[in-house]
């Protein structure tokens, strides 16, 4: 009798096996369009979250800058306005009057009527920046980077910009170009829309760039003692 009923057990738990299998894999199959039909709520998800921690770092290198308005020192401000660059954030208006920010990097940076009075710019990157209207009153200058900057309407009065290269850079309407302290070293190639006579006026006060390759060799000897001068 038990050997008939054996092979039915069998069959039994063989079913229940297949059954199970079965189960297994009908989940698989049931998550695996769960996991396909959210991704775009996970994408949805991940720009979100992207964009919170965006404007949370927008919004602390803002109170960084603002907070420090006035004071001389970094104060965070070079990281700061590193962070606001790298996430594309427009600088315009933006006071940094008295602040030493050597080797402040900002290519390209739309810093617009911003205001950089008696700062510390030596070393400087602002390539390719636009400085329309911007306040450079007593700015320390010395081998800023200015190529191809928009300087117009800027003002230079009192800033020191001993070798600083400000070739391609537009100077239309530029203020206070004939009371900057030091122009020694300072290369002018193919400034754009200069005042009238400010070439000339700047090579008189030791600029280089067109019309003084003959004083190169010169220039060359006496540049530690000149430099250091400045």
């Amino acid at each position: 009798m038990m050997r008939a009923t054996l092979p039915n057990w069998t069959l039994w738990l063989q079913n229940g096996a297949n059954f199970a299998k079965l189960i297994e894999l009908g989940a698989f199959v049931f998550s695996a369009y769960q996991f396909w039909a959210g991704r775009r709520e996970r994408r949805a998800a991940d720009a979100a979250s992207a964009d919170r921690a965006r404007i949370d770092a927008t919004y602390q290198a803002w109170q960084v800058i603002n907070s420090a308005q006035g004071k001389g020192g970094s104060g965070g401000r070079i990281e700061a306005l590193a962070d606001l660059l790298r996430h594309d954030v427009s600088l315009a208006g933006v006071r940094l009057d008295d602040a030493w920010l050597e080797d402040v990097r900002l290519p390209g940076a739309r810093l617009v009527r911003s205001s950089f009075r008696r700062a510390n710019l030596a070393r400087a990157n602002f390539a390719g920046a636009d400085l329309e209207g911007a306040d450079f009153t007593g700015a320390d200058l010395v081998s800023a980077d200015l190529t191809n900057t928009n300087l117009r309407g800027a003002t230079l009065a009192a800033a020191r910009l001993s070798a600083a290269t400000l070739d391609g850079a537009d100077l239309r309407d530029v203020k206070g170009w004939t009371e900057v302290r030091s122009y020694a070293y300072a290369s002018v190639a193919a400034v754009r829309n200069p005042p009238t006579g400010f070439t000339e006026f700047a090579h008189h006060a030791g600029a280089v760039g067109p019309g003084r390759a003959e004083h190169a060799a010169d220039d060359e000897r006496n540049y530690s003692r000149v430099f250091r001068a400045v």
